[in-house]
Protein backbone atom coordinates (compact mmCIF):
# COMPACT_ATOMS: atom_id res chain seq x y z
CA UNK A 1 0.00 0.00 0.00
CA UNK A 2 1.44 3.10 -1.11
CA UNK A 3 2.64 5.55 1.97
CA UNK A 4 0.02 8.91 2.10
CA UNK A 5 1.10 11.91 3.43
CA UNK A 6 -1.85 13.73 5.64
CA UNK A 7 -3.34 16.31 7.80
CA UNK A 8 -3.14 15.21 11.87
CA UNK A 9 -5.93 14.86 12.82
CA UNK A 10 -7.50 13.36 16.14
CA UNK A 11 -10.64 10.53 15.09
CA UNK A 12 -12.93 8.67 17.03
CA UNK A 13 -11.44 6.17 18.16
CA UNK A 14 -11.69 2.42 20.86
CA UNK A 15 -10.12 2.31 24.06
CA UNK A 16 -7.67 0.61 24.95
CA UNK A 17 -7.36 0.51 29.25
CA UNK A 18 -4.83 -1.58 30.84
CA UNK A 19 -5.43 -1.78 34.84
CA UNK A 20 -3.03 -3.48 37.78
CA UNK A 21 -3.93 -3.92 40.70
CA UNK A 22 -3.07 -6.57 43.61
CA UNK A 23 -5.19 -9.78 45.09
CA UNK A 24 -8.26 -8.17 45.92
CA UNK A 25 -7.09 -4.80 44.55
CA UNK A 26 -10.86 -4.82 42.74
CA UNK A 27 -9.34 -4.82 39.02
CA UNK A 28 -12.31 -7.18 37.73
CA UNK A 29 -15.03 -4.99 39.92
CA UNK A 30 -13.13 -1.58 38.56
CA UNK A 31 -13.40 -2.74 34.77
CA UNK A 32 -16.87 -3.51 35.10
CA UNK A 33 -17.72 -0.10 36.23
CA UNK A 34 -15.66 1.81 33.79
CA UNK A 35 -16.95 -0.43 30.94
CA UNK A 36 -20.71 -0.31 32.11
CA UNK A 37 -20.11 4.00 32.35
CA UNK A 38 -18.64 3.55 28.66
CA UNK A 39 -21.91 1.84 27.34
CA UNK A 40 -24.37 4.59 29.58
CA UNK A 41 -22.65 7.39 27.84
CA UNK A 42 -22.62 5.93 23.98
CA UNK A 43 -26.45 4.71 24.72
CA UNK A 44 -28.12 7.54 27.48
CA UNK A 45 -31.90 6.07 26.63
CA UNK A 46 -31.15 2.22 26.40
CA UNK A 47 -32.51 0.04 28.83
CA UNK A 48 -29.77 -1.33 31.46
CA UNK A 49 -29.72 -4.95 30.06
CA UNK A 50 -28.87 -3.94 26.86
CA UNK A 51 -25.78 -2.04 28.22
CA UNK A 52 -24.93 -5.57 29.89
CA UNK A 53 -25.72 -7.06 27.19
CA UNK A 54 -22.76 -4.89 25.37
CA UNK A 55 -19.88 -6.09 27.54
CA UNK A 56 -17.96 -9.27 28.12
CA UNK A 57 -15.19 -10.36 30.05
CA UNK A 58 -12.71 -13.20 28.81
CA UNK A 59 -12.20 -14.86 32.33
CA UNK A 60 -9.29 -16.65 33.77
CA UNK A 61 -9.70 -16.76 37.40
CA UNK A 62 -11.89 -20.11 37.48
CA UNK A 63 -15.41 -18.22 36.51
CA UNK A 64 -14.59 -15.53 39.72
CA UNK A 65 -15.30 -12.49 36.72
CA UNK A 66 -18.69 -13.82 36.82
CA UNK A 67 -19.83 -13.41 40.43
CA UNK A 68 -20.83 -9.71 40.01
CA UNK A 69 -23.82 -10.54 38.25
CA UNK A 70 -26.67 -8.77 40.43
CA UNK A 71 -24.08 -7.40 42.87
CA UNK A 72 -24.98 -3.41 43.66
CA UNK A 73 -22.41 -1.71 44.16
CA UNK A 74 -22.45 2.21 44.96
CA UNK A 75 -26.28 2.00 44.15
CA UNK A 76 -25.53 0.49 40.61
CA UNK A 77 -26.87 -3.02 40.29
CA UNK A 78 -24.56 -4.68 37.92
CA UNK A 79 -26.50 -6.71 34.86
CA UNK A 80 -26.28 -9.35 33.44
CA UNK A 81 -22.78 -9.16 30.69
CA UNK A 82 -21.26 -11.88 28.76
CA UNK A 83 -18.74 -14.25 29.85
CA UNK A 84 -15.89 -16.31 27.93
CA UNK A 85 -14.08 -18.91 30.27
CA UNK A 86 -10.31 -19.79 29.41
CA UNK A 87 -9.03 -22.72 31.28
CA UNK A 88 -5.15 -24.07 31.37
CA UNK A 89 -3.10 -23.97 29.42
CA UNK A 90 -3.36 -20.18 29.06
CA UNK A 91 -2.01 -19.70 25.39
CA UNK A 92 -1.80 -16.30 23.38
CA UNK A 93 -4.39 -18.32 20.96
CA UNK A 94 -6.85 -18.84 23.03
CA UNK A 95 -6.79 -14.93 24.30
CA UNK A 96 -6.66 -14.00 20.60
CA UNK A 97 -9.34 -16.48 20.14
CA UNK A 98 -11.31 -15.21 22.43
CA UNK A 99 -10.87 -11.30 21.34
CA UNK A 100 -12.20 -12.48 17.92
CA UNK A 101 -15.09 -14.17 19.20
CA UNK A 102 -16.60 -11.20 20.74
CA UNK A 103 -15.89 -8.45 18.03
CA UNK A 104 -17.27 -11.61 15.34
CA UNK A 105 -20.90 -11.16 17.42
CA UNK A 106 -20.81 -7.02 18.21
CA UNK A 107 -19.59 -6.81 21.92
CA UNK A 108 -18.80 -3.38 22.21
CA UNK A 109 -16.69 -3.55 25.64
CA UNK A 110 -14.17 -6.56 26.23
CA UNK A 111 -12.40 -7.00 29.72
CA UNK A 112 -9.52 -9.34 29.92
CA UNK A 113 -9.37 -10.48 33.08
CA UNK A 114 -6.59 -11.37 33.13
CA UNK A 115 -3.27 -10.99 30.69
CA UNK A 116 -1.38 -12.70 33.97
CA UNK A 117 -2.13 -16.33 33.29
CA UNK A 118 -0.51 -15.28 29.47
CA UNK A 119 2.33 -14.52 31.11
CA UNK A 120 3.16 -16.92 33.94
CA UNK A 121 -0.18 -19.30 34.45
CA UNK A 122 -0.38 -22.54 33.53
CA UNK A 123 1.20 -23.35 29.72
CA UNK A 124 1.52 -19.29 29.77
CA UNK A 125 4.89 -17.41 27.48
CA UNK A 126 6.84 -18.18 30.66
CA UNK A 127 6.44 -21.16 30.91
CA UNK A 128 6.92 -22.32 27.42
CA UNK A 129 9.91 -20.10 27.34
CA UNK A 130 11.44 -21.87 30.57
CA UNK A 131 10.54 -25.36 28.50
CA UNK A 132 12.51 -23.50 24.93
CA UNK A 133 15.83 -22.87 27.11
CA UNK A 134 16.27 -26.72 29.09
CA UNK A 135 15.70 -28.07 25.15
CA UNK A 136 18.10 -25.08 23.70
CA UNK A 137 20.81 -24.81 26.44
CA UNK A 138 20.17 -21.02 25.39
CA UNK A 139 17.53 -19.11 27.37
CA UNK A 140 18.55 -15.88 25.49
CA UNK A 141 17.43 -17.38 22.14
CA UNK A 142 14.15 -19.33 23.87
CA UNK A 143 12.52 -16.15 22.98
CA UNK A 144 12.70 -16.27 20.00
CA UNK A 145 9.51 -18.39 19.02
CA UNK A 146 8.26 -16.66 22.12
CA UNK A 147 8.21 -13.37 21.61
CA UNK A 148 5.85 -13.24 18.39
CA UNK A 149 3.07 -14.86 20.31
CA UNK A 150 3.05 -12.14 22.91
CA UNK A 151 3.60 -9.47 19.97
CA UNK A 152 0.44 -11.30 18.36
CA UNK A 153 -1.79 -10.99 21.37
CA UNK A 154 -0.98 -7.33 21.77
CA UNK A 155 -1.85 -6.66 18.29
CA UNK A 156 -5.64 -8.24 18.60
CA UNK A 157 -5.97 -5.77 21.50
CA UNK A 158 -5.00 -2.99 19.50
CA UNK A 159 -6.38 -3.27 16.47
CA UNK A 160 -9.70 -4.96 17.22
CA UNK A 161 -12.53 -2.37 16.34
CA UNK A 162 -13.40 -3.23 19.45
CA UNK A 163 -13.08 -1.22 23.37
CA UNK A 164 -10.57 -3.43 25.49
CA UNK A 165 -10.06 -3.25 28.70
CA UNK A 166 -7.19 -5.65 30.36
CA UNK A 167 -6.37 -6.15 33.57
CA UNK A 168 -3.19 -7.95 35.05
CA UNK A 169 -2.17 -8.74 38.64
CA UNK A 170 0.68 -6.88 40.28
CA UNK A 171 3.29 -7.28 42.96
CA UNK A 172 5.38 -5.08 45.12
CA UNK A 173 8.50 -4.85 43.83
CA UNK A 174 11.79 -4.36 45.36
CA UNK A 175 15.73 -3.73 45.11
CA UNK A 176 18.57 -4.48 46.54
CA UNK A 177 21.24 -1.49 47.26
CA UNK A 178 24.39 -1.35 49.06
CA UNK A 179 25.41 1.60 50.95
CA UNK A 180 28.32 3.39 50.97
CA UNK A 181 29.35 1.32 54.69
CA UNK A 182 28.82 -2.21 52.02
CA UNK A 183 25.73 -2.58 54.42
CA UNK A 184 22.65 -4.28 52.10
CA UNK A 185 19.37 -2.44 52.35
CA UNK A 186 15.88 -3.86 50.39
CA UNK A 187 13.86 -0.63 48.83
CA UNK A 188 9.95 -0.72 47.35
CA UNK A 189 10.37 0.11 44.21
CA UNK A 190 6.51 0.09 44.01
CA UNK A 191 3.43 -1.74 42.11
CA UNK A 192 5.19 -3.80 39.47
CA UNK A 193 2.20 -5.46 36.67
CA UNK A 194 3.04 -9.51 36.60
CA UNK A 195 2.96 -8.84 32.52
CA UNK A 196 6.02 -8.48 30.00
CA UNK A 197 8.06 -5.28 31.10
CA UNK A 198 6.90 -2.21 29.20
CA UNK A 199 3.45 -4.00 28.71
CA UNK A 200 1.85 -0.88 30.30
CA UNK A 201 3.14 1.64 27.87
CA UNK A 202 0.95 -0.96 24.77
CA UNK A 203 -2.36 1.29 25.92
CA UNK A 204 -4.18 4.32 25.64
CA UNK A 205 -4.23 4.31 29.60
CA UNK A 206 -3.13 2.68 32.23
CA UNK A 207 -4.27 2.66 35.64
CA UNK A 208 -2.70 1.22 38.97
CA UNK A 209 -5.17 -0.17 41.58
CA UNK A 210 -4.04 -0.22 44.96
CA UNK A 211 -4.84 -2.45 48.23
CA UNK A 212 -6.76 0.23 48.74
CA UNK A 213 -9.04 0.57 45.75
CA UNK A 214 -7.61 3.70 44.67
CA UNK A 215 -6.76 4.42 40.84
CA UNK A 216 -3.68 6.71 39.90
CA UNK A 217 -3.52 7.46 36.20
CA UNK A 218 0.12 5.90 35.87
CA UNK A 219 0.16 6.91 31.65
CA UNK A 220 -3.21 8.73 29.99
CA UNK A 221 -3.03 9.85 26.75
CA UNK A 222 -6.24 11.28 27.01
CA UNK A 223 -5.01 13.77 29.64
CA UNK A 224 -8.19 13.01 31.64
CA UNK A 225 -6.84 10.68 34.64
CA UNK A 226 -2.92 10.95 33.86
CA UNK A 227 -1.01 11.29 37.54
CA UNK A 228 -4.44 11.49 38.91
CA UNK A 229 -5.52 9.38 42.49
CA UNK A 230 -9.46 8.71 42.42
CA UNK A 231 -12.09 5.76 42.92
CA UNK A 232 -13.13 3.71 39.83
CA UNK A 233 -16.82 4.53 39.81
CA UNK A 234 -19.10 4.65 35.84
CA UNK A 235 -18.36 8.36 35.64
CA UNK A 236 -14.65 7.32 34.81
CA UNK A 237 -16.43 5.38 31.61
CA UNK A 238 -18.75 8.26 31.07
CA UNK A 239 -15.41 10.72 30.65
CA UNK A 240 -12.76 8.40 28.40
CA UNK A 241 -16.15 8.17 26.13
CA UNK A 242 -16.70 11.99 25.83
CA UNK A 243 -13.05 12.00 25.09
CA UNK A 244 -13.38 8.97 22.46
CA UNK A 245 -16.38 10.33 20.76
CA UNK A 246 -14.84 13.84 20.53
CA UNK A 247 -12.44 12.89 17.86
CA UNK A 248 -14.02 13.49 14.36
CA UNK A 249 -15.39 10.71 11.43
CA UNK A 250 -13.77 12.75 8.64
CA UNK A 251 -11.59 11.88 6.56
CA UNK A 252 -8.12 12.58 6.80
CA UNK A 253 -7.04 14.62 3.98
CA UNK A 254 -4.34 13.67 1.80
CA UNK A 255 -1.54 15.93 1.11
CA UNK A 256 0.88 13.59 -0.99
CA UNK A 257 0.64 10.24 -2.25
CA UNK A 258 3.58 8.10 -2.53
CA UNK A 259 4.50 6.76 -6.05
CA UNK A 260 4.86 2.93 -6.37
CA UNK A 261 8.29 1.75 -8.01
CA UNK A 262 6.72 -0.43 -11.11
CA UNK A 263 7.35 -4.04 -11.13
CA UNK A 264 9.33 -4.44 -13.72
CA UNK A 265 9.39 -8.15 -14.17
CA UNK A 266 5.19 -8.13 -13.86
CA UNK A 267 5.04 -5.43 -16.67
CA UNK A 268 7.26 -7.38 -18.90
CA UNK A 269 5.43 -10.75 -18.14
CA UNK A 270 1.76 -9.18 -18.87
CA UNK A 271 3.58 -7.29 -22.14
CA UNK A 272 4.30 -10.70 -24.01
CA UNK A 273 0.90 -11.86 -22.99
CA UNK A 274 -0.32 -9.60 -24.76
CA UNK A 275 1.50 -9.77 -27.84
CA UNK A 276 1.06 -13.81 -27.60
CA UNK A 277 -3.16 -12.79 -27.67
CA UNK A 278 -2.29 -10.49 -30.50
CA UNK A 279 -1.20 -12.62 -32.67
CA UNK A 280 -3.04 -15.39 -32.16
CA UNK A 281 -5.54 -13.27 -33.31
CA UNK A 282 -3.93 -12.53 -36.23
CA UNK A 283 -3.45 -16.42 -37.60
CA UNK A 284 -0.65 -16.95 -35.33
CA UNK A 285 2.26 -19.36 -37.10
CA UNK A 286 0.25 -19.74 -40.34
CA UNK A 287 0.56 -15.67 -41.32
CA UNK A 288 3.26 -15.86 -43.11
CA UNK A 289 4.11 -11.78 -43.24
CA UNK A 290 3.38 -11.97 -39.46
CA UNK A 291 6.15 -14.23 -38.64
CA UNK A 292 8.52 -12.47 -40.51
CA UNK A 293 7.41 -9.44 -38.60
CA UNK A 294 8.17 -11.01 -35.61
CA UNK A 295 11.33 -13.12 -36.47
CA UNK A 296 13.09 -9.42 -36.75
CA UNK A 297 12.84 -9.02 -33.28
CA UNK A 298 12.62 -13.27 -32.23
CA UNK A 299 14.44 -15.17 -35.12
CA UNK A 300 12.61 -18.27 -33.42
CA UNK A 301 9.56 -16.40 -33.76
CA UNK A 302 8.98 -16.97 -29.84
CA UNK A 303 7.87 -13.54 -28.26
CA UNK A 304 8.65 -14.79 -24.61
CA UNK A 305 12.28 -15.18 -25.75
CA UNK A 306 12.67 -11.62 -26.07
CA UNK A 307 13.84 -9.53 -22.51
CA UNK A 308 14.52 -5.96 -24.14
CA UNK A 309 12.03 -3.77 -22.58
CA UNK A 310 12.21 -1.28 -25.59
CA UNK A 311 12.00 -3.81 -28.59
CA UNK A 312 9.16 -5.30 -26.60
CA UNK A 313 7.57 -2.19 -27.12
CA UNK A 314 8.40 -1.67 -30.27
CA UNK A 315 7.26 -5.17 -31.74
CA UNK A 316 3.67 -4.36 -30.33
CA UNK A 317 3.71 -1.01 -31.98
CA UNK A 318 4.40 -3.06 -35.58
CA UNK A 319 1.50 -5.44 -34.77
CA UNK A 320 -0.76 -2.73 -34.27
CA UNK A 321 -0.01 -1.33 -37.17
CA UNK A 322 0.27 -4.85 -38.69
CA UNK A 323 -3.44 -5.45 -37.49
CA UNK A 324 -5.03 -2.57 -38.61
CA UNK A 325 -3.23 -3.42 -42.20
CA UNK A 326 -4.91 -6.77 -42.55
CA UNK A 327 -8.47 -5.21 -41.43
CA UNK A 328 -8.18 -2.56 -43.64
CA UNK A 329 -7.59 -5.07 -46.69
CA UNK A 330 -10.32 -6.95 -45.51
CA UNK A 331 -12.48 -4.39 -45.49
CA UNK A 332 -11.01 -3.08 -49.16
CA UNK A 333 -11.81 -6.93 -50.51
CA UNK A 334 -15.25 -7.39 -48.67
CA UNK A 335 -16.24 -3.85 -50.71
CA UNK A 336 -14.44 -5.25 -53.68
CA UNK A 337 -16.82 -8.70 -53.97
CA UNK A 338 -20.05 -6.51 -52.94
CA UNK A 339 -19.05 -4.25 -56.29
CA UNK A 340 -18.97 -6.99 -58.41
CA UNK A 341 -21.88 -8.21 -57.18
Amino acid sequence: MALQLKQAQRSKAYLKLGMSAPSGGGKTLGALLIAYGLMKRKYPNEPEDVLWGKIAIVDTENRSGELYVNKEVANIVIGTYNAVTLDPPFSADKYTSAIDLCAEHAIEVCIIDSTTHLWSGEGGLLELQNAAAKRSGNSYTAWRDITPQHNRFVEAILQTPMHVIATMRSKQEYVQEKSSEGKTTVRKLGLEPEQRKGMEYEFTTFFEVNAEHEAFGAKDRTSLFDQKTFKITPKVGMELMNWLEGGTSETPVVLATEVMPVDKEAAVTSVKGDLVDMIRSMGGSSNEALMSLIKRYAPNGNVNTISNVEELGNLRSELVDFKTSLNTETVDATEASVETV
